[in-house]
């Protein structure tokens, strides 16, 4: 007969698909605003200032730039709706748990819950009017952002910074790397331009993403330690929690993650320049994407259950 890990049927136990669903759709939400933000902000406006022909508007490269813009401010706004979603799950569990209407729910969430209605349509708007060229959305969008990672100091608590710093730059990295991926990427592979061409103006936007990730990774590494000692409080909660088995679990695959984006960077990124580099460095991004969301996936298991306890002497 099969039996479960007493570990493994404690994490099994803690946890439950709306839960679940309701964490991935926040992580979801992150990484669609941020991964557009960052890549609109720190790798398309940096590539297209290099570009003398960005400054063209009937030149191909400023079409493409143009459609690449377009594109990551569609992806910010699903994760906006990611964003509205989460809200209405989380309103929804609250009715659920205290056996209330949601109407009832929506308003026992106070200023909090007013606070994050007003995120999610300003963010709405304001990709939406960057879909529509509108530049405004795109500085609109980045205040809001700036805006929504700092909500905590209003209330003087300064720790409750760490957990949104970590999920911004976790987003700035990896939902930038997928904006490249999906919009940035077969934008210019598109562009009727020279292969050699194609081939350069990727390397330049590849070089942007790779300072972006590189500043973002760092700021990932001190919030993730600094969360991880916070919850965990003592080191045999590694090896002895339910919490710190799922940890464990996390760090295995963030290893692969790291592994394979400094693939990238090392190995991947000085042969660009060419075309074929480029349709190369895209198939090994989505490698290290689907690694990525195996993390997040992981990570919603792992903020479901409860951090462990000191001790008693």
């Amino acid at each position: 007969m099969l039996t479960i890990h007493p570990l493994l049927q404690a994490v099994e136990d803690q946890i439950t698909a709306s839960g679940l669903a309701q964490e991935y759709a926040g992580f979801l939400a992150f990484f669609g605003v941020f991964g557009a933000l960052g890549f609109r902000w720190f790798v398309l406006r940096r590539t297209a200032a290099r570009q003398p022909d960005a400054a063209i508007p009937d030149s191909p490269i400023a079409a493409s730039l143009a459609s690449a813009e377009v594109g990551a401010a569609s992806i910010g706004i699903v994760g906006a709706l990611f964003m509205l979603m989460n809200l209405l799950m989380a309103m929804s569990a609250r009715a659920a748990d205290k056996g209330i209407s949601f109407a009832d729910a929506a308003a026992a969430g106070g200023t909090k819950t007013i606070v994050s209605c007003l995120f999610v349509l300003l963010f709405l708007a304001s990709f939406a009017a960057a879909f529509k060229k509108l530049r405004a959305g795109w500085t609109v969008a980045a205040l809001t952002g700036i805006a929504y990672v700092f909500q905590s100091i209003t209330t003087g608590k300064w720790t409750g910074l760490i957990n949104p710093l970590h999920e911004a730059a976790a987003s700035l990295w990896l939902g930038s790397l997928f904006v490249l991926v999906v919009v940035g990427l077969p934008v210019i592979l598109r562009c009727v331009i020279s292969s050699d061409q194609r081939g350069a103006l990727v390397a330049d936007m590849v070089a942007d993403f790779s300072n972006l990730a590189i500043g973002a990774a760092l700021l990932l590494v001190v919030t993730g330690i600094t969360t991880a000692w916070r919850h965990l409080k003592y080191v045999s909660a590694l090896w002895t929690t339910p919490y710190g088995y799922t940890f464990d679990i996390k760090l295995v695959f963030v290893a692969i993650v790291v592994a394979l984006g400094a693939w990238n960077w090392r190995r991947m990124r000085p042969r660009l320049g060419t075309e074929a580099a480029a349709h190369q460095i895209r198939r090994s991004a989505k490698f290290e994407l689907s690694f990525a969301a195996i993390v997040l996936l992981i990570t919603g298991v792992l903020v479901s259950l409860p951090a462990p306890r000191l001790p008693i002497p």
